[in-house]
């Protein structure tokens, strides 16, 4: 059981305030990264298809996408999978499928499952002891109930998540292709080994790197981050042009991945979509800056869950299993929101952008046995990306 407290808090440290490690993004299968969930009592919102780029390429019924391996012993591989959309991304339900399979997480929720109240509540009680050392003392973690902590420690060991990294955004230099990395999103907690192949992809399109070796003394080009991919990972391209209300797969190739390729080069210029030198491979949920947007914006605050597109944002909250709506107060208002339960404030600020109070609802609902969410959905008065969720 205590691993879980280290998987947990590694989770959290890597959402915290300052933190120079790449953040993570949880989603669910079979969800696509920016389609919403559906509100329990509602019609779920349909986005409308995107069309397929004007381009010979766009008529193949197949794309390429490429697994490499952590062991260099193995060959990287070229997959092909059906040609798909943003609302039906085989890439990302292959991933998330591919890294719960190969972790505990199934094991590790049945023995959350088996363990007493005894057990559980020590449990939740070393992982507030641990926060309060971390220096996060102040953190709404601190007011969250056993049962609540349980519960949000369940729903990170039983979903089938990834972390996704942008490496290179859409960009019109770019001829808004976007560079996906997937990857194991508890892979330092569970050690896996580290990944130099798919590290050197994130340098060469100019992500920041510190001057240290690699963990076999071999240099990167430049140098390999020292908080670089570990275990393996799934690289796909997207064609991705919001203005022209464009999302599909494209081929993303072995000769792609070579980090010499042009479009590592590409991406190292000025306006080429990726690191440019400056900070870590970003996390998609962070990619809000004014400029090009990606479709894939999801991430975590402070005790939830966040995802938006160009008509809703939502956030979720895990909660205890007695909550019921007359227990749950949200007030709305065009540019706030405040969120309690059991006059508990789970959240409070000013919103990354304006909404339609009437298009704004809440619901409780069951995410598998003994866990239940509060979903929070904020209809926009514009289809814009907001820069930030909440503040």
């Amino acid at each position: 059981l205590l691993d879980f407290r280290a998987g947990y808090l590694d989770s959290q440290e890597k959402h915290g305030p300052g933190s120079n490690t790449r953040a993570e993004l949880h989603e669910q299968v079979p969800l696509c990264a920016s389609q919403p969930r559906p509100v329990s009592g509602a019609q779920p919102t349909i986005a409308p298809a995107r069309a397929s780029p004007p381009s010979n390429k766009s008529m193949s019924s197949t794309y390429k996408y490429v697994f490499i391996p952590a062991d260099e012993s193995r060959p990287i591989e070229v997959k092909e999978a059906p040609v798909c959309g943003l609302a039906t991304d085989n890439l990302s339900q292959t991933a998330k499928r591919y890294f719960y399979e190969s972790s505990d997480k199934a094991a590790r929720a049945a023995a959350l499952d088996g363990a007493s109240e005894e057990e559980k509540n020590k449990l939740a009680d070393q992982l507030r002891d641990e926060i309060k050392a971390s220096g996060q003392a102040g953190s709404r973690m601190q007011k969250i109930d056993n049962d609540g902590l349980i519960a949000m420690l369940k729903a990170t060991h039983t979903s089938n998540t990834c972390e996704i990294t942008a490496v290179t955004v859409p960009t019109a230099s770019n001829g808004h292709r976007a560079v996906s990395m997937y990857s194991a999103d508890d892979s330092r907690t569970r050690g896996l080994p580290y990944n130099r192949r798919a590290t050197e992809l994130l340098v060469a399109s100019g992500h920041d790197v510190d001057s240290v070796p690699t963990p076999n003394n071999r240099l990167a080009i430049g140098a390999a981050p020292r908080g670089g991919v570990l275990g393996d990972a799934f690289v796909g391209r997207c064609h991705d042009d919001e203005k022209a209300d464009i999302w599909t797969r494209v081929d993303f190739d072995l000769k792609d991945a070579d980090p010499l390729s042009d479009w590592c080069i590409n991406a190292k210029q000025s306006g080429g979509g990726g690191g440019g030198g400056h900070g870590n491979a970003a996390n998609l949920s962070g990619l809000l800056a004014p400029g090009p947007t990606n479709s894939f914006q999801e991430g975590r605050g402070d005790g939830y869950t966040w995802s938006q597109d160009g008509e809703e944002v939502e956030l979720r909250f895990a909660v205890t299993e007695g909550v019921r709506a007359k227990h749950v107060k949200v007030a709305f208002s065009s540019t706030k929101l405040k969120v309690v339960v059991e006059e508990k404030v789970l959240l409070e600020g000013a919103l990354g952008g304006s909404v339609d109070v009437d298009d704004c609802t809440f619901t409780l609902e069951r995410n598998g046995p003994g866990v239940k969410e509060l979903a929070v959905t904020l209809g926009k008065k514009d289809g814009s990306t907001w820069p930030f969720v909440i503040k």
